[in-house]
């Protein structure tokens, strides 16, 4: 009985040990991509809808605080638009999911002042507006 040797083997098939590790590094490579892809289609979204939900509770808080028409506001949809933030935030960066949190926190110590005072409606307006330009940053940074 003969045995190839281990080396004669290697330079037989070297073009096709070669070919395999090419087709296994590509596979992993283009499962991380489709990965990192998602996951950045995925916080843009909720950026987008985040953007689109702080700028409905602006509205709200104002109308809350200036409006004499209250029906266009009221505070209970406010917590169901701050708690509905918080969730979208949640999908997004760390700094965008803390500055909803603050956000909460404003409101949970503002929504009663807001009819009749404008400061209440103004410390609300500074964390919606620091909420909404921590979003417009963790958008920008996505590749």
């Amino acid at each position: 009985m003969t045995t190839t040797p281990f080396r004669k083997l290697l330079q037989a098939n070297l073009l096709a040990i070669i070919s395999l590790l090419i087709a296994l590094a590509s596979l992993s490579y283009n499962t991380w991509r489709n990965d990192a892809t998602e996951q950045n289609r995925n916080q843009r979204a909720a950026g987008f809808a985040l953007l689109q939900e702080l700028a409905t509770l602006q509205l709200l808080v104002d109308h809350l605080t200036y409006s004499d028409d209250h029906q266009k506001a009221d505070a209970i949809a406010g917590w169901t638009r701050v708690v509905f933030i918080g969730d979208l935030a949640h999908l997004t960066a760390p700094k965008v999911e803390a500055g909803a949190r603050a956000l909460h926190t404003q409101w949970s110590a503002d929504v009663g002042r807001l009819e009749s005072s404008e400061e209440a409606n103004k410390s609300m307006s500074r964390s919606i507006e620091a909420l909404r330009q921590e979003t417009l940053q963790a958008l920008s940074a996505l590749r």
